[in-house]
């Protein structure tokens, strides 16, 4: 009893299993829970059953009727005569159109084109989501690294304020020393103020962003960091402009101002209509009875072909209007390729250089503990001074800092370039960087 005991008493004392949470978790939340994108689907069900309608227009119209009524009047008055009756009549039509200049033919591939740029907007929300939702789950990361240096550098800061002030009660430093060591240590506590600010608003940007909160244990697992081989300028140049989404709704919408401005100039050619009336009648409720003394049945087939001639010059001046909205979508395609291209080319430099900085930046912790650890041991020993121990200090802070920026920039700058390309880049797992120079283009 007294074993089962100890039993439950120790399981009531573990310690809660703190939730996690991965950068993929987090970008599959922000997708699921996204408003932009839920209205964006919506749109794109509408946008389908437009275009899914759109093909009606070619279909003839049909139509029937029936009326029956009865009739009874005084023929003459004078001799008192009457007559009364049955009368019902069945008729049927059937309309198709045979030629109005191809603009139902535009019309319809207006309705697609219209759902195309609906998809195309839906994927660009999307990716933009994505890399939202990977940049914020890294700027947490960033924040509560840089908390974890500042913290660090203020525990080390007291150390050092309390040997400086046992020195100076001892008479072993000027009082001017144990100043400095205050000032060094007075920023180092806005520091970890400023750093827990920042950690308070990633979270609240990620939350934003996942449309949630994040549990009080819920800890953030940090990715691997990540090197990718790139392909050359040229053939991501090829992948961003075949993926993005953007420029895709914008060279849809080109097409649609062609097909615009080719419905607008059917308007000059006339319509050619077919048409079929069938009608029959009869003396009862019975339409196809017959009417004897009357007519039993008719039926009429036509072609009608008209041509309204002072639309002509209206239809011309509308054609030519989209036009211009056609040779202005030119131009903006153009300039979004340019930024596109220039916004490539600095994303790619952003990964080399961010590489770059973080191969140098271990390099920059390792040389500055060992500096702090020497200039330490010389401190102790009298060979060196407050000054050159506070500078040695405040040196591998900066280093740590300039670490932790450099290993969350080279993880960001992939998922910037992920989001350019709009395209999953090759990537493989490294334990160490290297000095990486970016290549001549």
């Amino acid at each position: 009893m007294l074993r089962y005991l100890i039993l439950i008493i120790a399981v009531a004392f573990m310690p809660l299993t703190a939730s996690a949470l991965t950068i993929d978790e987090t970008v599959t939340l922000a997708l699921d829970t996204n408003n932009n994108i839920k209205s964006k689907q919506y749109t794109v069900k509408a946008k389908n059953l437009a275009a899914d309608n759109a093909i009606l227009i070619f279909m003839p119209s049909i139509g029937v009727s029936y009326n029956y009524q009865y009739s009874w009047q005084d023929q003459t008055k004078a001799l008192n005569t009457k007559t009364e009756g049955d009368l019902s009549t069945f008729s049927a039509y059937a309309n198709l159109n045979l030629f109005n200049g191809l603009s139902d033919l535009f019309g319809y591939q207006l309705a697609r084109l219209d759902r195309d740029m609906a998809v195309s907007d839906l994927d660009a929300v999307s990716y933009q989501t994505i890399l939202d939702a990977q940049l914020a789950f890294i700027n947490v990361l960033k924040a509560k690294s840089d908390l974890e240096v500042a913290e660090s550098n203020l525990k080390l800061l007291e150390m050092q304020k309390r040997d400086a002030q046992i020195s100076a009660d001892n008479g072993l430093i000027a009082k001017n020393d144990l100043l400095q060591t205050e000032t060094y240590l007075a920023s180092a506590q806005l520091q970890k103020i400023t750093a827990q600010s920042a950690v308070t608003r990633a979270i609240q940007s990620l939350e934003k962003v996942m449309n949630r909160k994040l549990a009080p244990n819920e800890e953030l697992i940090e990715p691997v960091f990540m090197d990718v081989t790139l392909d050359s300028e040229e053939a991501l140049k090829e992948k961003m402009f075949a993926n993005r989404s953007d420029l895709k709704k914008l060279e849809q919408s080109y097409e649609a101002a062609k097909k615009t401005e080719n419905r607008s100039l059917s308007g000059v050619y006339p319509t050619i209509d077919a048409s079929f009336n069938y009608a029959g009648y009869g003396d009862s409720f019975d339409p196809f009875a017959g009417n004897p003394g009357g007519m039993d049945s008719n039926m009429t087939v036509g072609i009608t072909a008209s041509w309204n001639i002072l639309s002509v010059a209206s239809a011309s001046m509308l054609s030519i209007s989209d036009k211009r909205t056609r040779q202005a979508l030119a131009y903006s395609i153009a300039d979004a390729k340019q930024n596109m291209m220039l916004d490539l080319q600095t994303k790619i430099e952003s990964y080399y250089t961010s590489k770059a900085q973080l191969a140098q930046s271990i390099i920059g912790v390792q040389h500055a503990e060992e500096n702090y650890r020497v200039t330490k041991n010389l401190y102790d020993q009298s060979a060196a001074t407050m000054t050159e121990l506070l500078d040695a200090s405040s040196l591998l802070n900066e280093a740590k800092v300039a670490e932790s920026n450099a290993r969350y920039s080279v993880i960001s700058s992939v998922y910037n370039l992920e989001w350019v390309i709009q395209e999953k880049l090759p990537v493989h797992d490294v334990n160490q960087y290297t000095p990486v120079e970016s290549p001549l283009r």
